[in-house]
């Protein structure tokens, strides 16, 4: 129905055109607090002032909303309070799936922002749909939004035939200010009606908008709030039974069934109104997901992302990147949470000779971080974590006992300030790391006693935010012995044992390994067109992976960007962007490891489909690390490509296709792989995706192995195969919720990855641009060396089942069972065989663990 303009002009209140701030309405001992029901009939709400006058963002830019909104704040010496209304002409229309907490779904939503501090670059969301489930997230301006952090609120929802409303109740506790200010707070709403793909704000947004926080608007009168008591405590207990397959026959540390239960707590302190301390000890994470399978043919490490919720929640203050691209180049970080609580550095397997037991990943004694606000612009965040010692405990079948360690006791701290200046335009900052271990009395010198990393970085907005100028200098050290150096320099990142390195070399005496590294950032990121260059440099030395990630030093790179970009909606588009990159890398020593470009774009129809697409062209270079620690090898030209497309994600069944492909037509090596994507809301309660994934690859140039020759002293052979790899797989699950506050999460992933290898070579003269030079033919028994055959057929399924109850408010129930197989054949063919293989997974000896996990929030 239509909302008659009278009525409409008497409820929204006597704002004025333009303007953007309200008066919070200050609740009294005779007024009380509004009952918080949904229902906005409380006499505090008719006392507020009220805003309105919303503005789209989408679909029709600067455009007024087409869906009133109506809202009013008051606030007491405990909580703010929020009240919303939402007008909707067609209220059975309104989509309000049901979904956990924090689960962004096609749904609408109203979204409160305050700037508490009013520091004009971060702010704290808080939505809730008309179902009642809720989310919160921090946002803050030149980083991505932070989902993770958590706090305890409370919100109520109803629906009627005007459309719906919803009120909040979100304790001081929970936010973060500056005591004595001018009581005058960042504020912002925002709504988001998902069949017309509405999403409007109350301080109009615009698409290109740089600096989110900065267009807030006021929220003023909040003079006068007291610190608020701010301690939390979250005791838990945990309890569970493992049952695992027998390994070696006659292992003593086997049980069928192994039972655990544990105990620990979290804490949250508020030492001011604005800087928070966080502790853990003895964390538990049995809850969260397992990592999807894979099989790993390079020479780095695969990145992770984190899951854990210590580590998640306010991490936006310790993000700190270093790498450029895609990828995990893109991921490369001076804090890489998990390299905490991590699989231990060294491990055993149970053979006849011996049976043994040992942990799978490291106990986290402790750890604490402090975050927040000190003053003068100042954020600070300081985290400090102890792992303890891991042994691996050995038996032998004449009685023999012994022990030995696995990983050593670690300390790692961060420590990250930024200041900003020129209103959050400008912001300057320090950050520094450290990790160390005590090696004394283990068999592990080969791992760094210590390692530091530091510097400072920058960035400046200027021109209405339309330029954007950032860098910084980072330096690291590491200590230890010999043999913990030589195998940092020798490793994946740096490979100072090749031949060929005219500027690096191996000093099998040093006791430590000292680097640095710079970049800058610069360039037009508002407006239809935009770009920049960017460049950084690494110096050999350089390391962070220690608490980092890094997949490169010795590394020279400038790459230079440029794009078109078109928000407004046209006869054919809503809108679209094209894109153009180029690079170059170099090492150090000036090797040209990489010269490429390519063009990429991305367009949205009016009917809200999309499709995306880019073609790359790299040109020959040289590895440095084909060779893995050998010379390096001449790399020939390579193209390819990616496109997909994805639909209207209003209807209940919504999904996408992705196609990419690469081709070295000198050798000719080639992969393509292809996924889907599908997702359907069978009922406003239930939701179900699934994503199957296919990929083949051809490599005419696998690596293999190195093997010394038996006859020639000092020759190497490096040995390369043709690889025939495909593999294939699926992501499904299965989302059931009961309430806002109860769900049920399924997971399944099966996974195979089959390779065969063929046509063996080794290397000839590794710098040929003639692939008939560079490799040549290996003879099917070759004289002076043996390698072993590298065929494999890896099979693996992960299943997990999460049932999650809030059964009061911040407190929560886990229920948790998790079912893994996985292995490699042992009479690897090398053939894909899906239903062979698919139905061998059940054959693989199998995991299950099942948990349950019980806290108990506590808010003093």
């Amino acid at each position: 129905m239509l909302i008659p303009t009278l009525l409409l002009g008497a409820v929204l209140g006597s704002q004025t055109e333009g303007e953007r701030a309200l008066n919070a309405h200050r609740l009294t001992p005779t007024t009380g607090a509004p009952t918080l029901d949904g229902r906005l009939d409380d006499a505090v709400w008719l006392a507020s002032d009220s805003i309105s006058g919303f503005v789209q963002r989408d679909p029709d830019e600067g455009a007024p909303s087409r869906f009133p909104t109506v809202v009013r704040v008051a606030f007491d010496d405990e909580a703010v309070y929020v009240a919303l209304r939402a007008y909707d002409p067609e209220p059975r229309r309104i989509m309000a799936p049901l979904t956990r907490r924090d689960e962004d779904s096609p749904s609408d939503w109203l979204l409160v922002g305050f700037d508490s501090r009013h520091d004009l670059r971060t702010a704290y969301v808080f939505a809730v749909n008309p179902a009642g489930v809720k989310r919160d997230f921090i946002v803050a301006d030149g980083q991505d939004d932070d989902a993770s952090w958590d706090a305890v609120w409370e919100a109520e929802v109803r629906r009627d035939p005007q459309g719906w409303t919803a009120e909040l109740k979100i304790p001081l506790s929970a936010l973060r200010f500056a005591e004595g200010g001018d009581g005058v707070w960042g504020f912002q709403v925002a709504r988001v009606v998902k069949r017309a793909n509405e999403e409007s704000y109350w301080a109009p947004m615009k698409k290109d908008d740089s600096r989110v926080v900065a267009r807030f608007g006021e929220l003023r009168g909040l003079s006068g709030l007291p610190a608020p008591r701010r301690l939390e405590l979250l005791p838990y207990t945990v309890s569970g039974v493992t049952r695992a397959p027998r390994g070696v026959a006659g292992d003593p540390f086997y049980a069928r069934n192994d039972l655990r239960g544990a105990f620990g707590l979290d804490l949250k302190y508020g030492l001011t109104s604005d800087l928070t301390l966080d502790a853990t000890v003895n964390p538990d994470f049995g809850q969260v997901e397992a990592d999807p399978s894979e099989v790993n043919l390079s020479a780095y490490e695969t990145f992770y992302a984190e899951k854990r919720p210590f580590f998640t929640e306010g991490a936006d203050i310790f993000r700190f990147g270093i790498g450029l691209g895609d990828g995990d180049g893109g991921n490369e970080s001076l804090f890489y949470s998990r390299r905490i609580g991590r699989r231990p550095h060294d491990s055993y397997e149970s053979d006849d000779e011996r049976w043994v037991s040992q942990p799978g990943q490291t106990t986290i004694l402790g750890a604490a971080k402090l975050s927040g606000r000190v003053g003068g612009g100042w954020s600070v965040g300081a985290l400090g974590a102890l792992t303890g010692e891991e042994t691996a405990r050995f038996r032998s079948p004449d009685g023999g006992r012994w022990e030995e360690t696995v990983e050593p006791m670690t300390g790692f701290g961060v420590l990250r300030a930024r200041r900003d200046l020129n209103g959050g335009r400008t912001q300057v900052g320090g950050v520094g790391t450290g990790v160390v271990r005590r090696l004394e009395g283990t068999e592990m010198a080969w791992l760094p006693t210590s390692a530091f990393t530091g510097g400072a970085d920058f960035q400046h907005r200027w021109g209405n935010d339309t330029w954007r100028a950032s860098g910084f200098v980072l330096g690291s050290h590491v200590r230890g012995d010999p043999e913990a150096m030589v195998a940092l320099q020798t490793s994946s990142a740096r490979y100072f044992q090749r031949p060929d390195a005219g500027h690096v070399e191996v000093d099998s005496a040093a006791t430590s390994l000292s680097g640095w590294s710079v970049s800058y950032d610069v360039g037009k990121v508002k407006g239809r067109w935009r770009g920049g260059v960017v460049g950084s440099y690494r110096s050999p030395g350089f390391e962070t992976n220690d608490l980092g990630f890094m997949r490169d030093a010795d590394q020279v790179l400038n790459v230079g960007w440029l794009s078109y970009n078109e928000t407004r909606p046209g006869k054919l588009f809503r809108e679209y962007d094209f894109n153009l990159n180029a690079w170059a890398a170099q090492t150090t020593g000036w090797e040209r490891v990489g010269t490429a470009a390519n063009v990429n774009g991305y367009a949205q129809f009016l009917s809200y489909w999309g499709v995306y697409g880019g073609a790359e062209h790299a040109l020959s270079s040289i590895s440095t690390g084909a060779l893995r620690g050998g010379p390096s090898v001449y790399r020939p030209a390579a193209t390819n490509g990616w496109m997909g497309f994805h639909s209207d994600s209003r209807k209940p069944l919504e999904g996408g296709a992705d196609f990419s492909w690469r081709r070295e037509a000198q050798t000719g090596t080639w992969r393509y792989g292809a996924s889907v994507n599908l997702a359907w809301q069978a009922s406003p309660s239930t939701r179900l995706s699934v994503s199957p994934f296919y990929s083949r690859s051809f490599g005419g140039w696998q690596y293999v192995d190195q093997v010394a020759d038996t006859v020639t002293a000092g020759l190497t052979h490096y040995v390369f195969g043709e690889l025939d790899q495909r593999t294939a797989g699926m992501s499904a699950r299965v989302s059931q919720t009961f309430s806002p506050t109860l769900s049920l999460q399924l997971y399944a992933q099966p996974y195979i990855s089959d390779g065969a290898f063929d046509r063996f070579k080794e290397v000839g003269d590794a710098r040929s641009s003639d692939f008939s030079e560079r490799f040549l033919p290996l003879a099917a028994d070759p004289a002076g060396f043996a390698y072993d055959d590298p065929d494999f057929n890896f099979r693996a399924v992960n299943l997990n089942a999460v049932l999650r109850w809030e059964y009061r408010l911040g407190s929560t129930i886990y229920v948790a069972w998790s079912h893994a197989r996985e292995g490699y054949a042992d009479e690897a063919t090398g053939r894909f065989r899906p239903r062979h293989d698919f139905d061998a997974l059940a054959n693989l000896p199998a995991t299950d663990v099942l948990l349950v996990k019980m806290n108990w929030w506590v808010n003093f």
